[in-house]
């Protein structure tokens, strides 16, 4: 269950990322203006078990009288990750763009898979290779495989692949479209076709009329010649 309190959350170290907390935790102190007693709302937005937690981190000393760098002193030494660096960089290296990810959602997760790899000075060429490399076979990296690699940086990499996912999708949508308007345009056609076809039929005239329904002297003027008849 999660609870609130001045807009931030209870902090329950099973669920929740410490730094994130913190990090949110300060910033809702520096809004606030909140000078005193920081370490009195750090505790009232920890849950039972993380309070038990912080209790037991600072004992024989009472949580209470700790002020609240004491409290996060106590907390950040707790939580600090444990880096391998060769375990860190294998996961960086082996990452890959998942299925349904966007480009920018990729970028994203390599650079938090790299703020634990100690690259250094190397950081935006690694960041560039891996998102490359890790795309997968299509345009995107078809086209990213053309550029110079002594100029192109992880950046650029990104805003040419998402270029040409853009221009990918907008042909998709296109001729999803054309026989849709091909269809409209024949049906169009036929039914013009047809109406001609009527009026065509009314340029004619009426068909000849049966003289077995005409008045006699009408009748006889429509009677063929003999001659013709015999042929």
């Amino acid at each position: 269950m999660q609870f609130e309190l001045g807009g931030t959350r209870i902090f329950d170290h099973k669920t929740n990322e410490w730094a994130i907390f913190k990090s949110r935790l300060s910033q809702f102190l520096l809004v606030n203006n909140v000078k005193e007693n920081q370490g009195a709302i750090l505790l009232t937005h920890l849950s039972d078990e993380s309070y038990r937690l912080l209790r037991n981190l600072a004992y024989p000393k009472v949580i209470d009288t700790l002020k609240y760098e004491e409290l996060t002193l106590l907390l950040d030494a707790h939580f600090k990750q444990k880096q391998c660096t060769f375990a860190d960089k294998a996961k960086f290296f082996g990452a890959m763009k998942s299925t349904g990810e966007t480009l920018s959602d990729w970028a994203a997760r390599l650079r938090g898979l790299a703020s634990y790899c100690d690259f250094g000075t190397a950081l935006d060429t690694n960041l560039r290779d891996r998102f490359v490399l890790g795309l997968g076979s299509g345009p995107e990296r078809d086209k990213l495989f053309e550029q110079n690699p002594s100029t192109l940086t992880f950046a650029r990499a990104l805003e040419i692949a998402e270029q040409v996912e853009c221009a990918r999708e907008a042909k998709a949508v296109v001729v999803k479209e054309e026989p849709i308007f091909r269809a409209q345009v024949e049906s169009g056609h036929h039914r013009s076709r047809g109406a001609g076809g009527r009026s065509g039929a009314a340029q004619r005239g009426p068909a000849p009329a049966d003289r077995r329904y005409l008045h006699p002297t009408a009748a006889a003027k429509c009677a063929l010649p003999e001659a013709t008849k015999n042929i």
